[in-house]
């Protein structure tokens, strides 16, 4: 793969675009398509294995994780959040009861185990999850999230991954829907509850089936409470930067490409990144809030026109910009003047 290192021609003249759907499937910066179902036999201390099926959405909306001991039978479900370390190339799933657990992203579309320190299972035995199509598992589980209650429709937020699903009027919901109007709360305002819930796929009056929450208990409501704030501000370095405006032109990347972004190296000392295309790095200086991209080395694939374009002028912008403004999961690269040059939000992100 031949490497090009220097200035690339700077062009003035390209397409408005807009930010796309998170929900469409694409190569994301991690390298995984997303969402998708992760599926495989682990070992097992004391059966024959354990049968994991993993359902991770896109960014945002969390993971479902169902884990069955064979011939024991015992089930184990899971339901959280997952963020990703570039540092390690590792994907990271934090879910309900303090549930953890690392895995390594492969180049072919596999996650495979860690220990519980972060590092390789040294093993022959199998410690990996293949990707297929996304086919959602049934989930039981107690859970805690925000409930919302409008004409005679009422939808539940599970707090720590962040999905969103509508309830079944039917077993115990009663139970949580008197609780609901007993709080006294304003109509379509949300209040957190604790159930005991199957999510599963079901039938909906309108639309697609949908994955549902059927409450099978009923626990508590707490007035005048919210999810908790997990969120954590992003690091300029070891953060996947996802582009979102270059020289003020929203950008869109809903083209099945790999997603762009740019990735400051954990020393703070190299930066790589794409546009969706090519792929390209360098060198970096950085001190406090002033910055100097080297010349930007780029491999020399084949892109369309318009791609290959909007590279040209990423470089470029790369190699004028000066300083950096970093906020929460914004990223701001400006020029001398503090004039912006290019936006970014942080992806993946512990949150």
């Amino acid at each position: 793969m031949k490497l090009h290192v220097g200035i690339f021609p700077l062009l003035v003249c390209f397409p408005a675009l807009a930010l796309g759907d998170t929900d469409h499937q694409r190569p994301g910066a991690h390298g995984l398509v997303l969402p998708a179902t992760f599926i495989g036999t682990l070992p097992c201390a004391d059966c024959p294995g354990i049968d994991y099926h993993l359902d991770i959405w896109s960014e945002g909306q969390g993971y479902a994780l169902r884990r069955t001991y064979l011939e024991r039978g015992d089930v184990i479900d899971e339901l959280g959040r997952w963020y990703v370390d570039p540092a390690r190339n590792a994907l990271v799933l934090e879910g309900t009861d303090t549930a953890r657990s690392e895995w390594q992203i492969t180049p072919n579309q596999e996650i495979r185990l860690l220990d519980q320190e972060g590092q390789t299972i040294d093993s022959d035995l199998p410690y990996t999850l293949v990707a297929t199509p996304l086919s959602p598992t049934e989930l039981r589980l107690p859970v805690t999230g925000l409930m919302t209650y409008f004409a005679d429709a009422a939808l539940f937020t599970e707090c720590l991954s962040g999905q969103r699903f509508p309830i079944a009027m039917e077993a115990e919901y009663l139970a949580l829907e008197r609780a609901y109007l007993d709080a006294g709360i304003a109509p379509a305002a949300p209040l957190i509850a604790r159930i005991d819930a199957e999510i599963s796929m079901r039938p909906q009056m309108e639309g697609a089936d949908r994955m549902t929450v059927t409450v099978e208990a009923f626990h508590h409501v707490t007035p005048n409470a919210g999810c908790p704030d997990n969120r954590m501000a992003a690091e300029f370095t070891n953060t996947f930067w996802g582009l979102i405006h270059l020289h003020g032109v929203a950008q869109d990347h809903t083209d099945g490409r790999q997603e762009p972004y740019l990735l400051i190296s954990d020393d703070g000392a190299r930066f790589s990144g794409t546009m969706g295309c090519n792929r390209f790095m360098g060198q970096l200086k950085n001190e406090d809030d002033s910055v100097e991209f080297g010349p930007v080395a780029s491999t020399m694939m084949a892109c369309p026109a318009e791609l290959a374009q909007r590279e040209a002028i990423f470089a470029e912008t790369l190699e004028a910009a000066r300083r950096v403004d970093l906020m929460d999961h914004r990223l701001r690269l400006l020029d001398d003047a503090g004039s912006e040059l290019a936006r970014f939000r942080a992806l993946y992100t512990r949150k």
